[in-house]
């Protein structure tokens, strides 16, 4: 006959033993992994709680330390690629003009004063000097027109100090270039060479019924103030350019001293009128006193199309 065992406090123990032993054992198999076994970086930063999160958060900006030195420059990286090609830039402004080389020269030679000079009847002549003495002197010498004294000479139609040169009644409204080259070695005020273009045929700004003037072009009313030993270049058909007539019936009416007008307004207003005479001079005036010298070349008049630069002295 089978006994029963009646369990004793001690085998109840035994059990709770063993039971635990087995089942910490399992369970411990299935859910705890030892800390030597995870490699380092395995486990990203959102696997762990937000607890800890933080507290690593904290230490790791508690533990930030002060910002070390400048590195070394590195070396410079290979040349990039060639960039494309941008797009074209907008034209500039038109320059001054400059010299042209085709424009013929003609040396005017070394000459003295001339006191019995041609006149427009005699034809298209070459240059002849006017003036003489200390007040009023011209001169071409060492490679340029010499021009002295303040005063003119009232022996001639344009009444001035310089080379001039006659014309056979060309048509003003021919003209399409003047201009010169010129610089001041003594100085006189403001005072500078200029254009005397000798006309007759005026229907408008002269007071006498052949239509006589001399239109005048001068630094000074051109809004050049002159400084002793400088070079300047003057054109009297630049942009604004200004002319005056000394026979306007009024020095203030428009073509007057005190008005003066373009050379093409001139032109448009006298369609008739013609030149007898051109000369570059010393700019002087009637009862003027003192000293003044000068020097002018490259004396450029043009017709047309066609156009002559006349070198004093070569």
């Amino acid at each position: 006959m089978r006994k029963h065992l009646r369990p004793t406090p001690s085998m109840a123990v035994a059990f709770c033993a063993l039971f635990l032993a087995l089942g910490g054992s399992a369970f411990a198999a299935k859910h705890f992994i030892d800390g030597h076994k995870i490699a380092k970086g395995t486990i990203p930063m959102n696997r762990l709680s937000k607890s800890v999160q933080h507290k690593l958060n904290a230490k790791l900006r508690a533990g930030k330390g002060p910002q070390g030195p400048k590195g070394d420059q590195g070396p410079q990286g290979p040349k990039g690629d060639k960039g494309d090609r941008g797009d074209s830039g907008a034209p500039g402004a038109p320059g001054a003009p400059g010299a042209n080389p085709g424009v013929p020269v003609v040396v005017v030679p070394d000459l003295g004063s001339n006191t019995a000079p041609p006149t427009s009847g005699t034809g298209d002549q070459g240059f002849y000097l006017t003036g003489g003495g200390p007040g009023c002197g011209a001169t071409v010498a060492r490679g340029t027109l010499n021009l002295t004294g303040v005063g003119v000479d009232s022996n001639t139609v344009q009444g001035a100090c310089g080379a001039a040169k006659a014309f056979d009644s060309v048509k003003l409204n021919t003209l399409k270039a003047l201009a010169y080259d010129y610089s001041v070695n003594v100085l006189k005020g403001n005072q500078a060479p200029g254009i005397h273009i000798t006309v007759t045929g005026l229907t408008a700004h002269s007071h006498f019924a052949s239509g006589f003037a001399n239109l005048d072009f001068t630094p000074a009313l051109n809004g050049v103030t002159v400084g002793a030993q400088q070079s300047y270049h003057a054109d009297g058909f630049a942009p604004g350019a200004k002319w005056f007539s000394t026979t306007e019936t009024n020095i203030s009416d428009p073509g007057g001293q005190d008005n003066p007008l373009s050379l093409s307004a001139f032109m448009t207003d006298n369609p008739d009128a013609v030149i007898t005479q051109i000369a570059l001079d010393n700019g002087g005036s009637s009862g003027a006193s003192g000293n003044f010298a000068a020097q002018a070349d490259n004396l450029i008049i043009g017709f047309g199309s066609s156009f002559t630069r006349y070198d004093f002295g070569g």
